[in-house]
């Protein structure tokens, strides 16, 4: 099992690093078009595409769209509670706590380990935690947050029009399932060179607190976990989209709450150096997990 992990990592592994390396010694993954160009182009197509390979039936979605609103709320609830308890600020950290790297880190480690057809529900369940990093996130940390980019966001009009296609049960043409599968291949790659770009990008020098910064890591990490299952248990989910949901439970902090507690002046270092953290426990869990989920 441990060697089918790692076959299966080393694609994600290698490309992360690479995007690590390119950032160190070139300036390529600098163009602030490139995400621009996964989050209006690739993550769109990735989700119309899965939905037009969807051999599943709508139901199985949307129990997929219940397990990822109740993993967000319990995980919310219990995550409040806990930083109360540990006297650390909401504001800061609870977001931390519930919106796991599902997207640059999620998919791609989802696609690897469970093949192509749990893409479908990772894209759903990543869509909605990306809804709540700019709800809950956004709200937060500045204290305000707009509905209508929500609305307008790509990613969600893409997973309506998913659904909404699949709903008539019309077989999508081969030409536009074509466009949509080479338009999507180029979405993964780029989201792993991303991340490697901005786990480069991360200045953690100055860190201080490692008690705090190690509690948050193995926090995030055991919360996921531990929410996945209970969420997979109390729906009776189908396995497929149960071990897609406890792989993206399991992943690490999402860099994009470093880049809001940098826009909002949070305590940013401490935050990198959790998800420098939560990314090695991730792994090793996912590694651990992987005997069960394969």
């Amino acid at each position: 099992m441990l060697l089918e992990f790692f076959q299966a990592v080393f694609p994600v592994i290698v490309c992360a690093g690479l995007g690590w390396m390119m950032s160190r010694k070139t300036t390529l993954l600098n163009n602030p078009a490139l995400p621009e160009l996964v989050t209006r182009i690739g993550l769109p197509c990735l989700i119309l595409s899965a939905f037009a390979k969807m051999d599943t039936g709508l139901l199985t979605m949307t129990h997929t769209v219940a397990a990822a609103v109740l993993f967000l709320a319990l995980s919310a609830a219990v995550a409040a509670v806990g930083l109360k308890l540990a006297g650390l600020e909401i504001r800061w950290y609870l977001s931390l706590l519930v919106n796991p790297n599902t997207g640059n880190l999620g998919i791609p480690l989802v696609f690897a380990l469970l093949g192509e057809k749990s893409l479908v529900h990772a894209v759903v369940i990543s869509t909605l935690v990306q809804v709540s990093h700019f709800t809950l996130g956004v709200w937060l940390m500045s204290g305000s947050f707009s509905p209508k980019k929500i609305l307008l966001n790509p990613s969600i009009i893409a997973l309506v029009i998913g659904v909404l296609w699949t709903a008539t049960g019309i077989a999508t043409p081969k030409a536009v399932l074509g466009t949509l599968t080479m338009l999507s291949g180029m979405t993964l790659p780029i989201m792993l060179l991303l991340l490697g770009r901005s786990l480069a990008s991360i200045d953690f020098k100055n860190m201080s607190n490692l008690s705090v910064i190690g509690g948050l890591s193995v926090a995030r990490v055991v919360l996921g976990v531990t929410v996945a299952y209970a969420v997979a248990w109390l729906l009776h989910l189908d396995p497929l989209v149960a071990k897609t949901l406890v792989i993206q439970g399991t992943m690490p902090v999402a860099v994009i709450t470093y880049i809001l507690a940098s826009q909002y002046q949070g305590p940013k270092d401490e935050i990198a150096a959790v998800i420098m953290c939560s990314t090695v426990l991730s792994l090793l869990t996912v590694m651990g997990l992987s005997v069960v989920l394969l």
